[in-house]
C-alpha cells in the first residue's frame, strides 16, 4: 500500500509512512506544506510543516513532487530539496519539479492553480504512477 498526500494531506501521508512500517510500501507527497503560518495551531510544533516531522524514520521509497511556479506561500517548490533531505532513512528519495499548465482560476493555494498542477494533472499523476511502478516490491 502506498501513502499519497497533497498539501495538508502530506501531514497524513507522512504520518502513515512514519507509523506504518511493514504496511506502507512507499510515499508520494505533492505540494507539501513546508511553511506553516504563525496563526496555525500547528505552527509551534511544525513551523517548517512536514519537514519538522520525524521523517528520518521513513524507510520506504519517497517521491516529493512540486510545481515550479506554485504560488502558495506554504508549499514553495524551492523547499522540495530540503524536504527530500529530511527523509534520511528512506530507501530512495526522488524530487520531481513540474512546470506548465493552464492559467490559474483559483487562489494560489487552491486546486485550480499550479498548487493543484492545474492543466498538467495527467503529468502529475503519471509521475506518481511511474515512481510507484519503479519501486514496487
Amino acid at each position: 500500500m502506498w501513502a499519497v498526500g497533497t498539501s495538508m494531506g502530506t501531514f497524513s501521508s507522512a504520518n502513515a509512512a512514519i507509523q506504518g512500517a511493514g504496511i506502507i510500501d512507499g510515499l508520494a507527497m505533492t505540494s507539501s506544506i513546508t511553511r506553516s503560518p504563525k496563526k496555525w495551531s500547528i505552527h509551534d510544533d511544525y513551523p517548517n510543516g512536514v519537514i519538522d516531522m520525524e521523517l528520518s524514520k521513513v524507510r520506504v521509497p519517497t517521491l516529493v513532487l512540486a510545481h515550479k511556479n506554485d504560488g502558495c506561500d506554504k508549499t514553495p517548490a524551492a523547499d522540495a530539496e530540503k524536504l527530500a533531505a529530511a527523509f534520511s532513512g528512506a530507501s530512495k528519495t526522488e524530487v520531481k519539479i513540474l512546470d506548465g499548465g493552464w492559467p490559474p482560476k483559483s487562489k494560489p493555494c487552491d486546486a485550480l492553480s499550479e498548487h493543484g498542477f492545474y492543466g498538467i494533472e495527467d503529468q502529475a499523476v503519471t509521475t506518481i504512477v511511474t515512481f510507484i511502478k519503479a519501486n514496487l516490491k
